[in-house]
């Protein structure tokens, strides 16, 4: 657990730093003028003050200010997010996605307190523990699904234009990222996300497609959110010929460059992709499209193309910042621009995208 903790990066770089304290001084903050406000408040306001909770927020608000993806977590919520990272968790066993700024179950997982209840693929969450979801991220959305093993989470939801509530209680969830199968001669891989090892399991799967006969491969980053750098990495040099699959620059212009030691490519590949799909998927979407390796079809990707560094502290509570951007292999920005695939093609009333890469690789 340690180590795992110690190379994280949320979706991107591993690094665990040390925080000096000098910076502290030097941050040009007039912390006096804080603590005069907040002392203002512990003698004047009329209710008592949970000062942890009060500390918490002020710390969320330092970092959730700067940019879209830099946060603090408490000790819990770190603990969790490490968890998620690793698709080891305790949920109710649901994924969700952003649809048209709603926050929708993507799909319940099998046997999983969700399915037992009757949550369902489509549901259209509204609140979680009486906390409205509107405007929050996917990760905070997230945090709130997820906690104890045994709590009871109370989640409404809007189905059909009905209102719904569940109670449903956490319990742990092992979810495997991968899934895969072959139909019609070609090779279907989904990847989830780039969690721990999920190069592996991709590679599991590449093996058994190996064993049909095909060479024909359609790799799935659709809803995909990100994950691992180096799992990001492993996975690309799976598919992308000997050469640099992703350069990241810090505000110093300082550069890092991770390579595939592929010597020729062995598949004939589809990447699909949509708005969802970010950062790892992003990574090595566009190291397929820059190389040639195969063929991105869908919607263009999310766009988050910049590196947070988790930053352990001594209270057991973290911080994600942002220190970094990274670019494609011909240095193609990726962070706010996205992925443009090769073939656009949106999703209709079926899996058009799916339809068409098979058709792609079968003609």
């Amino acid at each position: 657990m340690k180590k795992k903790m110690n190379r994280l990066l949320i979706f991107l770089l591993v690094l665990t730093i040390l925080l000096p304290s000098a910076s502290f001084a030097q941050s040009g903050i007039d912390y006096g003028y804080v603590d005069f406000i907040v002392e203002y408040i512990n003698s004047y306001y009329i209710k008592d003050i949970d000062y942890e909770t009060h500390q918490n927020n002020i710390l969320k608000g330092l970092l959730q200010n700067l940019d879209p993806y830099s946060d603090y977590y408490t000790k819990e919520e770190y603990e969790d997010f490490i968890n998620s990272l690793n698709q080891s968790f305790a949920g109710i066993g649901i994924v969700i996605k952003l649809q048209n700024k709603d926050v929708v179950i993507d799909k319940v997982l099998d046997n999983t307190p969700a399915q037992a209840q009757g949550l369902k693929a489509g549901d259209v969450i509204i609140s979680i523990n009486y906390q409205k979801v509107e405007g929050l991220s996917l990760d905070q959305v997230t945090s709130l699904l997820r906690g104890k093993a045994g709590n009871i989470v109370r989640i409404e939801i809007k189905r059909d234009n009905e209102i719904k509530v569940f109670k449903v209680r956490r319990t742990k969830i092992e979810i495997s990222p991968v899934e895969y199968n072959v139909s019609k001669g070609v090779g279907y891989i989904r990847l989830s996300s780039f969690s721990d090892k999920a190069s592996d399991k991709v590679k599991e799967a590449l093996d058994y497609i190996d064993t049909v006969g095909t060479k024909k491969v359609i790799l799935d980053l659709r809803d995909n959110p990100g994950g691992y750098l180096d799992e990001a990495v492993k996975v690309a040099s799976l598919f992308v010929p000997k050469g640099p699959i992703v350069h990241i620059k810090d505000k110093y212009g300082n550069v890092q460059s991770y390579y595939s030691n592929l010597e020729k490519t062995k598949y004939e590949l589809v990447v699909l992709v949509n708005h969802n799909s970010a950062s790892a998927s992003e990574i090595v979407a566009a190291a397929v499209k820059d190389t040639k390796a195969g063929c991105i079809i869908g919607t263009k990707t999310y766009g988050k193309g910049t590196v947070q560094n988790i930053v352990t502290l001594p209270k057991g509570d973290a911080m994600k910042l942002t220190v970094a951007e990274y670019f494609s292999p011909k240095w193609v920005k990726i962070n706010g621009v996205g992925v443009t695939p090769d073939l656009i093609v949106e999703n209709e009333t079926f899996d058009t995208q799916l339809e068409k890469a098979i058709n792609y690789l079968n003609n």
